[in-house]
Parts: C-alpha cells; structure tokens; sequence
C-alpha cells in the first residue's frame, strides 16, 4: 500500500498583531515580531514593525521623513503669495498688448501655482524660467546687463531643484545619506544653530546678543555625542556664545563712549 502523497499547500499567513485583520508580511529586524504591509517601516535596507521603527535609536530619519513627506515648506507658501504679483503682472501686460511679457508672467504665475499645489513637473519648470526670460529679454534687443538678476535667480532655481526639503515635499524618494544631511541640519541640536544665527545678528542689532549667549549656552549643555542619534553643533554653541559676548561688550562699549565727552587735549 502506497503513503499518502505529502501535502503542497502552503501555511496561511499568520495575522499582524496591531492589525489583526491585516495578514503579516514580515518579522521586525529590531523585536522579530510580525508586521504587515501597512505598518512596515524600511530605514535603508532593514524593515521595522511601526513600534521599532518610531524609536531615536532606529528611525530617526524615517520619523523626519513621514514628518516631512507631502507638508509644504516656507518655500512652498513663498510661492503662493508670489502668485498673485505674477497674475497681476501678466494681466497688467494684456492689457497693455505687450502679449511677449504677458506670456512670461502667465509662465511664471503657472509654475509657482503649480508648486504650492504639489506638482512634480513644476520642479524642472521652476529650472526653464531664468532662461525664458533671458530669452524674451535678448528678443527685445535687451542688454545684457539682465543677467545680473537672471544668474541668481538661475542659482535659486538649481538649488531648490536638488532640496532634499523640496524633494520630500514633492513626495519624491531620498537615499539615507541625503536624509542624514538634512536631519543634521534641521533636528540635530536646533538651539545651537539658533544660537549661532543670533550672534551674527547680534553684531548688528546688540538686543539679539544676550539671546545669542543664552542659546549657545543650553546647546553647548544639550550636546551629547554618545546619544542616539547623536547630538551635536557643539562649535555653533560655542560660536554663539562667544559672538554675543563679543557683540554685548562692544555695543556696551560703543554706547559709553558716546555717552561720556572725550576731554579736549
């Protein structure tokens, strides 16, 4: 007599635990739990249930990520209050005849409208205006001196086209490195980079100055580079506090001497 022929079928996937109505996908590479495809969290080329993947010591990066993904930034409402300048522009050449002008404007009122809304054509359109508009200028016989304001503007263009800010915004994958870059520049010790921001302007306007030391002084205090992830800018704590040191001193200075006459000689 023959044994029965093995079974082929496969198990049935196991439930996710938070979502018991979702079939898990996965086992957490922090916990080995299991997760499903809705709550899965992938840092790099390792994936996390949704409760390891939020903690400091594993996404910090992808926490910035969703924080950041599709929500508009200062530049983004930069550009929908400059839409209505660029409309009034462009009708104000309609109706002038200057059809040459007006089109540019309408090029213009489109692309930045089109930025605030999200869509990812007005990043490379952002990149053709500086040179429509050196266009349009050396077709009306314009000197060259337009370049002046064209090359900045052509400067702001690529460097809001390669913003990894911009990208997340624009809901457009970044690699970790780049992810790294921006998190040391936004979340990694924010009050030391204020704090150096505040010095400099306290070289010109002294009332920032004291801001400036106390700023540098909680940064330097917050500075932990055995934390994960580490905390850093210890130098931009350090330059804040000795610039509005500096800036307290000489405006102190400066205003004593205005105060009490030199003696003639």
């Amino acid at each position: 007599m023959s044994a029965p022929a093995a079974s082929t079928a496969l198990p049935e996937a196991p439930p996710c635990p938070r979502h018991p109505e979702q079939p898990a996908v996965g086992t957490c590479t922090r916990c080995g739990g299991f997760y499903c495809e809705a709550e899965a969290l992938r840092h790099e080329e390792r994936t996390y249930c949704e409760a390891c993947g939020v903690l400091p010591e594993v996404g910090h990066l992808e926490g910035m990520k969703r924080k950041l993904w599709g929500k508009r930034d200062g530049w983004a409402w930069l550009m929908l209050a400059s839409a209505p300048l660029h409309l009034a522009f462009t009708v104000a050449m309609g109706m002038d005849g200057l059809w040459h002008w007006a089109v540019l404007g309408a090029a213009d009122t489109a692309v930045v409208g089109a930025w605030f809304l999200g869509v990812r054509l007005a990043r490379p359109a952002l990149l053709l205006l500086p040179p429509l508009w050196l266009g349009g200028f050396l077709l009306k016989g314009r000197d060259l001196w337009v370049l002046v304001p064209l090359v900045p503007a052509m400067g702001l263009a690529l460097w809001l086209y390669a913003s990894t800010r911009v990208r997340l915004f624009f809901q457009l994958e970044v690699d970790g490195e780049r992810l790294e870059r921006l998190w040391d520049a936004r979340e990694n010790n924010p009050l030391a980079r204020l704090a150096l921001v505040c010095g400099l302007a306290g070289l010109v306007v002294p009332v920032v100055a004291p801001l400036a030391m106390l700023l540098g002084l909680v940064g330097l205090h917050r500075v932990n580079p055995g934390a994960t992830p580490p905390i850093g800018k210890r130098m931009h704590a350090l330059a804040g506090v000795m610039l509005g040191g500096v800036s307290v001193v000489g405006w102190t200075g400066f205003l004593l001497m205005g105060r009490w006459p030199v003696p003639p000689g």
